[in-house]
C-alpha cells in the first residue's frame, strides 16, 4: 500500500509521545507515591536513587549508561514487584529509543507477567507492544496485544483502530480491516476532526483486495473531492475501464488531458484511440495533431497514419490527404499508399485515387492486395480509362476473395467499352448518311433553289375561267 511506510513513521511518533507521557508520569515524585493498590510499598532509597539517574542519562541520550545503571539493581533481592515493574519500563523506554525493539517488547512483557505492576501500567505495556510489533511487522502480535488492550479501555482512540486496520490488512484479513478503520473514522468524525487522505487510501486499498470496484471507485471519488489530485483522476479513469464505462473513461481521460495530466506520447495517443473508439475521430485527429505540434508525438509513420485515418473518418480530407502522403513516403510499404487511394477515392478525385493506388502496388507489402486492385480499377473506371481498368479487375480476379466482384466489375467493364463501341459507330453511321443526304441531287442548294423558283412563277399566273358568257 502507496501510505504503508508514512504511517509506520506515524505510528512511530506515536509511540515516542507515548513513552514520553509515560516518563514523565513516572518521575521520582510519583515513583514515591503509594497510592496504587498492587504498591506493597515505597521503593527504596537506593532503587530511587538509581531510577532518577537512570532517568537523567535517558535524558541526555547515555542510553548505554542508563542500562550499566539500571544492571546495577536489577538483581537486587530488594526490589519488590512495584519497583521491578517501574524499572522494566525504563528498560523498556530505553530499549525502544535505541531502536531495539525486541529488547523493548522483551521488557514490556515481563511488566504484563508481574503481578504486583500497576493496571495502569500493564495496560499502557500491552498499547505499546502492540506498536513494537507493528515496527518489525510482526502483524499477528500487533492484533492480538491491540484487541486485548481495547477490550479493557472504555473509549478507544481512533489511532488503536487504525493501526489494528493496518494490521489486519497487511494479514489480508480485509473485512477486520475495513470494519476497524470506518470505527476510526467514526471517531475522528464525531471530534470533529477533517477526514484523513491516508485513511481514505487504506480505504481504497481494502475495497481493491476485495475486488469491490464499485466501492473502490466511490471511495477514489470521495479522495478526489477531499483531496484533488490527478493521480486520483487517472485511477477513476481506470476503474471506469475495469467497470466497461467507456464513455464515462474518456470523461475522466479528457479531464486529465485538459489539466495537463498527460504528458506520455502513449497517454495522449490512449486518449485519441478512445475517441476514436466512440467514433469522435475529429477529437482524436485534434489530440494527435496538437501532440505532434507541441512535440509531444512522434511524427512516425504509425502516429501520422492514426493521425490520417482520423480525419478522413471525420470527412475531412484536405488534413488527411497530407497526412497520409507524408507517412506514405515514410513507409517502405506500399499499405498507407492504398489507404491514401481510399481517402482520394472517398474524396472523389480517382485521378489521384488512381495514382495512389498504382504506387501501392508498385511498393508491395499489402496484405490484401486484390482489395488495392479493386481501387485502383474503379478508380480508373470513373475516369473512363476503361482498358487499363479491365487490366485491373482481372488481376484482382486471381484472388478467391475477390473473384465474384471482380468478374462483375470486369463484365460490367466490357460493356460500358462495347456500348461506347455502339455508340461510336452509331455517330459514325449517322455521321455518313448525313453526309450522303447533304450530297444528294434533290438536296444540293442549286435544285432547292431552282424548285422553290418555278413553284413561285406558277403561283403568280392567271388562272383560266371556266365560266360561259
Amino acid at each position: 500500500m502507496n501510505g504503508h511506510s508514512n504511517s509506520r513513521y506515524y505510528i512511530l511518533y506515536q509511540f515516542i509521545v507515548l513513552l514520553l507521557i509515560t516518563f514523565l508520569f513516572l518521575s521520582p515524585a510519583a515513583l514515591a507515591r503509594k497510592d496504587d493498590t498492587k504498591a506493597t510499598g515505597a521503593i527504596d532509597a537506593k532503587t530511587f536513587e538509581v531510577l532518577t539517574k537512570a532517568q537523567e542519562l535517558t535524558e541526555t541520550g547515555q542510553y548505554n549508561e542508563a542500562i550499566q545503571t539500571l544492571d546495577s539493581i536489577k538483581n537486587s533481592d530488594k526490589l519488590n514487584g512495584y519497583a521491578k515493574s517501574q524499572m522494566l519500563n525504563f528498560y523498556a523506554f530505553i530499549y525502544a529509543s535505541q531502536e531495539k525493539y525486541k529488547d523493548a517488547i522483551g521488557a514490556y512483557k515481563k511488566i504484563i507477567a508481574e503481578p504486583e505492576a500497576p493496571d495502569g501500567l500493564k495496560l499502557t505495556a500491552k498499547y505499546t507492544l502492540a506498536q513494537l510489533y507493528f515496527q518489525i511487522e510482526d502483524y499477528k502480535s500487533v492484533i492480538s496485544f491491540m484487541e486485548a488492550w481495547l477490550k479493557e479501555i472504555p473509549k478507544p482512540t481512533a489511532t488503536a483502530h487504525i493501526m489494528l486496520a493496518q494490521a489486519y490488512f497487511q494479514s489480508s484479513a480485509y473485512n477486520p480491516a475495513l470494519t476497524n478503520l470506518l470505527k476510526a473514522m467514526e471517531i475522528e468524525k464525531a471530534d470533529g476532526k477533517p477526514i484523513k487522505e491516508n485513511w481514505l487510501r487504506m480505504k481504497v486499498a481494502i475495497y481493491f483486495e476485495k475486488k469491490d470496484n464499485k466501492n473502490t471507485l466511490l471511495t477514489y471519488k470521495e479522495l478526489l473531492q477531499h483531496f484533488p489530485k490527478l493521480v486520483y483522476l487517472k485511477q477513476i479513469a481506470g476503474l471506469y475501464g475495469e467497470l466497461n464505462n467507456e464513455r464515462k473513461r474518456l470523461t475522466a481521460y479528457d479531464a486529465i488531458y485538459l489539466h495537463g495530466g498527460l504528458e506520455k506520447e502513449s497517454e495522449i495517443l490512449n486518449l485519441a484511440y478512445m475517441y476514436l473508439g466512440q467514433e469522435i475521430p475529429y477529437k482524436a485527429g485534434k489530440i494527435i495533431e496538437t501532440g505532434m505540434r507541441q512535440g509531444l508525438i512522434k511524427s512516425s509513420p504509425k502516429n501520422v497514419e492514426t493521425l490520417a485515418n482520423a480525419w478522413a473518418q471525420a470527412n475531412e480530407h484536405k488534413k488527411a490527404i497530407p497526412s497520409l502522403e507524408k507517412a506514405a513516403t515514410l513507409s517502405d510499404k506500399g499499405i498507407l499508399y492504398a489507404r491514401l487511394a481510399g481517402v482520394h477515392f472517398d474524396a472523389g478525385d480517382f485521378k489521384q485515387a488512381a495514382a495512389a493506388a498504382k504506387k501501392a502496388d508498385e511498393k508491395g507489402g499489402l496484405k490484401r492486395k486484390d482489395s488495392n486492385l479493386m481501387l485502383m480499377g474503379m478508380a480508373l473506371f470513373n475516369i473512363k480509362r476503361f482498358e487499363d481498368a479491365l487490366q485491373a479487375f482481372r488481376r484482382a480476379k486471381q484472388s478467391k476473395k475477390s473473384f465474384s466482384d471482380a468478374r462483375k466489375w470486369e463484365n460490367y467493364t466490357l460493356r460500358e467499352i462495347e456500348r461506347l463501341k455502339a455508340l461510336e459507330a452509331s455517330k459514325f453511321q449517322l455521321a455518313e448518311k448525313t453526309k450522303e443526304t447533304l450530297e444528294a441531287d434533290d438536296n444540293n442548294t442549286e435544285a432547292i433553289g431552282g424548285n422553290l423558283l418555278k413553284d413561285q412563277m406558277q403561283s403568280t399566273q392567271p388562272q383560266k375561267s371556266t365560266e360561259t358568257k
